[in-house]
């Protein structure tokens, strides 16, 4: 298996408030456990970076304190707490108020690949010199085409695609 991360704020010149994690650890069931956990903050919105950290460091705890083999479930927990985490963090100050982030989950165990995500952060799965989307995008957009609202083609040109 091939790991890369890097970061970028984009072309508007932003803070970034991407945040990343990579993390090897052992099951006793299923060997090596390899956890990525990728997290941009919700730009336009307070301490992105604050969010987009908390959801790296609850994600990355939450799965390596697991003590099942249950990855689903411990994914899903995991996502929920950093949720949490997040909200109870935005209540603690003026500062973090309605601070959000995306988040996208891969974690490798035994031959299999467990994914989470929320927002618009997207996991691809490269395999045999092709690339496939794996998640779909929380967005107005994506629901609006999965409505019939919008076509992909109109969705492409729209005010509000990400």
């Amino acid at each position: 298996m091939i790991i890369a991360h890097g970061t970028h704020p984009g072309e508007t010149g932003k803070n970034n408030e991407d945040r990343y994690g990579v993390t090897t650890f052992e099951s006793q069931t299923d060997g090596a456990v390899t956890l990525a956990v990728v997290a941009d903050g919700i730009g336009g919105h307070r301490a992105g970076e604050v969010a987009s950290e908390l959801a790296v460091q609850t994600i990355t705890g939450v799965v390596a304190q697991s003590t099942s083999n249950d990855y689903r479930a411990a994914l899903e927990s995991a996502v929920t707490r950093a949720a949490q985490a997040i909200a109870e963090h935005a209540r603690s100050g003026d500062r973090f108020f309605g601070m959000g982030t995306t988040c996208a989950v891969a974690l490798v165990a035994a031959g299999r690949l467990y994914i989470a995500y929320v927002g618009d952060s997207r996991i691809y799965l490269i395999r045999g010199g092709v690339i496939r989307q794996i998640s779909v995008d929380h967005t107005f957009v994506q629901e609006a085409i999965e409505h019939g609202v919008l076509t992909p083609d109109e969705a492409r040109q729209h005010p509000q695609r990400h």
